[in-house]
């Protein structure tokens, strides 16, 4: 009895609170909890725990001793957000088996996930396929002849050959009006000299008519 009365005035852990978790800082990408509990005796440790149980990686842990020799410990961790991202903060004492935690919840859906570099390096190569592939095919084009071009073409040479004849006629009509002329000339001429060898002819009858009278009297 005198053993256990030794120990009476040592503190109890009966009294330790439940941990509080706060939301330091929040951002697109990460958040900041900071977990404090208090009233524990023996000193406790600390632990972050993710949605799957598993450690993470936090801030160390800051222990403060009262003036009733109980201990409070706070601790910080930086979370990435992911979807259905589940936070524990547990305070524990290994020799009594005590443990008091606390739960909280990060929405992942502000999460702006950055791209790795593999991911980045598949795009640009994309990209650089894509504008070859470009280049090479307006080449191509480039170089085939453009159907509307030959279709205008091929009209252009129907109409030339369907006017041909047409023209052709026009230029027979032009080469064959100075024989026409020619042949007016022609009979014109004709004409004046019909019309000379009649003036002759009647003047030589005029001379036989004049010179028979003449005759008659030179005879009688």
């Amino acid at each position: 009895m005198q053993w256990l009365s030794g120990f009476s005035h040592l503190p109890s852990s009966a009294s330790a609170s439940t941990p509080i978790m706060k939301v330091m800082s929040n951002d697109s990408s990460r958040v900041v909890l900071q977990c404090e509990s208090a009233g524990w005796y023996p000193e406790p440790e600390l632990l972050w725990l993710d949605g799957e149980g598993n450690l993470l990686s936090a801030g160390p842990t800051e222990t403060l001793r009262g003036p009733d020799d109980l201990y409070t410990v706070s601790s910080r961790v930086t979370v990435e957000k992911r979807h259905s991202n589940n936070i524990t903060c547990r305070v524990q004492q290994r020799n009594t088996n005590q443990s008091r935690e606390t739960h909280k919840h990060v929405p992942g859906s502000t999460v702006t996930k950055q791209p790795s570099a593999t991911f980045i390096i598949v795009i640009v190569c994309l990209l650089y396929v894509g504008a070859v592939i470009a280049f090479v095919w307006n080449f191509i084009l480039s170089k085939k002849p453009d159907t509307k071009v030959i279709e205008t073409e091929l009209k252009t040479m129907k109409q030339k050959r369907s006017r041909a004849p047409a023209d052709d006629t026009e230029t027979k009509e032009i080469k064959e009006e100075p024989p026409s002329e020619q042949l007016e000339d022609d009979t014109s001429a004709v004409d004046m000299s019909e019309v000379i060898k009649e003036g002759e002819e009647n003047q030589e009858t005029e001379t036989q008519s004049t010179a028979q009278p003449s005759l008659t009297s030179s005879e009688n």
